[in-house]
């Protein structure tokens, strides 16, 4: 096998990495919260677990710009950290996995876009208007098709939000994805801990030890540590435009683990809005690339062949 072979090899094999975790902690919320654990004890483990591992980092590292402040370090914090997943725990108390899986990232890209033309100037394009359009298409589509509207789809909508402004701020101030990933977690426990402690309801004590260790290792560990090596890893032996795309894969992956791991019920509504979205993610995040080799593979191909069954 080739260096080139190998390296894509390899670098497909932390994709799957990536998008399986990724997936994966959303129906692992559902899980906790529909068992033995609530929102709180989840955001806790999460942070708390993560910010262990983390705090070498931030201490060395700091925050690695001055350009931040104060009030952008909160705002990181705030916007990708224990409040963002405390509110997507609380939302999959009443919407499935899948929703999070289509609404979550597919709001985050359709804001992204919109925040970086208002803000940066980003020329949105062709293929990113169409998808735009892709991407609005399969939510409504799959805000209809699941049955009634809950507010847990309408916080889902909130936190793809959340998540949107969370990459504006670290591209505006160019924080390194380590040092944010650092930032947020050990943020996130300083602030969140103390409050979880003294005030809000747990079930932490009550639930089994196995439920507890599973958590805290999938959500501490692999969504907060694991996840985002392996995203930076594929990125660097397939590619920026290849790594990019990976984000689009997340609500088919999510679907597929919801009715494998929590036997959710899907009908073929909630299977073609998720395609929609992650086409639509796709053409988001790759842009003009995916227009070109959608036009130089499909439709050349579509035009020989019907011109060779024309002859």
């Amino acid at each position: 096998m080739s260096i080139t072979s190998l390296n894509t090899f390899s670098g497909l094999a932390w994709a799957v990495v990536a998008i399986t975790v990724w997936s994966g902690s959303l129906v692992m919320l559902r899980l906790g919260v529909t068992t033995s654990l609530n929102a709180y004890d989840l955001t806790m483990l999460r942070f708390g677990v993560a910010a262990l591992i983390l705090a070498p980092v931030a201490l060395r590292r700091g925050t690695g710009t001055d350009r931040l402040g104060l009030i952008g370090l909160v705002a990181m914090v705030v916007m990708f950290g224990a409040p963002y997943v405390l509110l997507i725990s609380l939302a999959m108390k009443t919407a499935p996995a899948a929703a999070a899986g289509a609404l979550n990232p597919g709001v985050m890209a359709i804001v992204s876009v919109l925040l970086g033309r208002a803000i940066f100037g980003d020329r949105i394009g062709a293929a990113r208007f169409t998808g735009l359009l892709v991407t609005a298409t399969g939510i409504v589509l799959f805000t209809r098709s699941g049955g009634a509207i809950t507010t847990g789809h309408l916080i889902l909508i909130g936190t793809g939000t959340m998540w949107a402004s969370y990459t504006l701020i670290v591209r505006c101030a160019a924080v390194p994805a380590l040092n944010a990933t650092a930032i947020v977690a050990v943020g996130s426990a300083v602030f969140y801990l103390p409050v979880y402690l003294a005030a809000l309801p747990k079930q932490i004590l009550a639930a089994p030890i196995a439920d507890v260790l599973m958590q805290a290792g999938f959500q501490g560990v692999l969504v907060s540590v694991v996840a985002i090596y392996a995203f930076n890893r594929s990125a660097e032996l397939l590619g920026p435009v290849a790594g990019a795309t990976l984000p689009a894969l997340i609500p088919v992956v999510t679907l597929g683990l919801g009715i494998l791991v929590l036997g959710e019920t899907t009908g073929s509504g909630e299977i073609v809005s998720a395609i929609l979205v992650t086409l639509g993610l796709a053409l988001i995040l790759v842009g003009r690339p995916a227009m070109r080799w959608f036009s130089n593979h499909i439709l050349r191909g579509l035009k020989s062949r019907g011109h060779s069954l024309g002859q």
